[in-house]
Formats: structure tokens, sequence, C-alpha cells
């Protein structure tokens, strides 16, 4: 993840903010971030308005988990504020924030909206994306951590992400991780019919 100095000020107001957050951790934001940079290459998005639109995405998260997109509207206007970003970027960043959720949230009208929500969704999937899904499930309550109960609960999540990538690369990346997913799924099913 390279930031420049009003991205490193976004960043580390962030990680307050996120300091103890589980699921929507500093870590997951530098990973969004990571992929957001390695999708825009060769679409050419505003580079600021999309990695500070990445920085904040889940900053709502600490406000109210289910609906973040919006709740975190002004937290996000303010940190973007006081980081020094251009005003002109702003209301563009925040609209990265907003649609990066395939949980609500508008759909993505710009294609720094669009990187962002196909970073965000491989963040779903592959062996991470399996990690992150339990911890989330539990965390807000849709998962009751019963194993059989986990292919159906990663049949759902999969079924979130999948034919919805807008950027060819994600799209290919998130391919192979929905077979990883899908794999490990099928292996789960066997195991608690005790095929395996």
């Amino acid at each position: 993840m390279q930031l420049n100095p009003t991205e490193q000020k976004i960043y580390q107001r962030v990680k307050e903010v996120l300091a103890d957050e589980p699921v929507a951790s500093v870590d997951h934001v530098e990973r969004m971030v990571t992929w957001s940079q390695k999708l825009s290459q060769g679409l050419e998005p505003d580079p600021e308005v999309l990695v500070a639109g990445a920085l904040v995405h889940d900053i709502g998260v600490v406000l109210d988990r289910p609906k973040h997109f919006e709740a975190g509207i002004p937290l996000a206007r303010e940190v973007l504020r006081e980081a020094g970003l251009s005003e002109d970027k702003i209301e563009p960043a925040l609209h990265v924030m907003q649609a990066h959720s395939r949980y609500g949230g508008p759909e993505p009208q710009t294609l720094e909206a669009k990187i962002g929500q196909d970073a965000d969704a491989l963040e779903y999937l592959g062996a991470i994306g399996v990690v992150r899904l339990v911890v989330r499930g539990l965390k807000d309550g849709s998962f009751d951590g019963k194993i059989s109960k986990f292919p159906d609960f990663m049949r759902s999540i999969i079924a979130k992400v999948d034919d919805t990538f807008h950027t060819e690369k994600a799209e290919e990346l998130g391919r192979e991780r929905l077979e990883f997913m899908r794999r490990f799924n099928e292996r789960i099913e066997q195991e608690i019919k005790g095929e395996v």
C-alpha cells in the first residue's frame, strides 16, 4: 500500500477509529487499498479519490455495522477534510465509501467506486474470505458457529459476489478465489457426512 502525505493522515485517523474492530480491521483496510491500487492499473481512475474512499470505506462500522456505508458519511467527510483532501475530491471519495458494500448502499456510478467495490469483494473471497466470513458471521449474528450450518452460510456469501465484478482483473482473481471456496465447502460437507 503506497500512500501520499494526505492519504497517510487519513490512514492514521482510520487506524485510530478501527483499532478494536475485528472484521473491518485495519489490515482489511490495508488490503482493500492495495487491491484498489492493483485493480486500477491500466484503467486511469483518479487515484486520490480511489485511495481516500478505500481508506474510509468501513469507518462507519463502529457507528452502525449494518448501515456503515451511510452512518460513516459525516465521520468520513470530517477525516477527509482534516487530512487536507481537496474539496472537489471529497464527495467522489465518499461515493467510493457508500458504494463499496454489496449489503446496501448505492450502485457504484464511477470508475473509482466500481474498483473500490471490486477490491472489497476480493476480501470476501479465498482463504482470507473464509476467515473473515466466520469472524463477521459470529460478530453480527449471521452465523451461530454450528459447523452443520456453515455450508449454507458460505453459499450465501458466494452468491453475493459471484458474477458481480466490474473489472476484468477482479473477475479473473475472483473466479479463482470463488473456486477455492467452493472446494473448501465441498470438503466441509464431506467431513460433516463422515465421508473423509
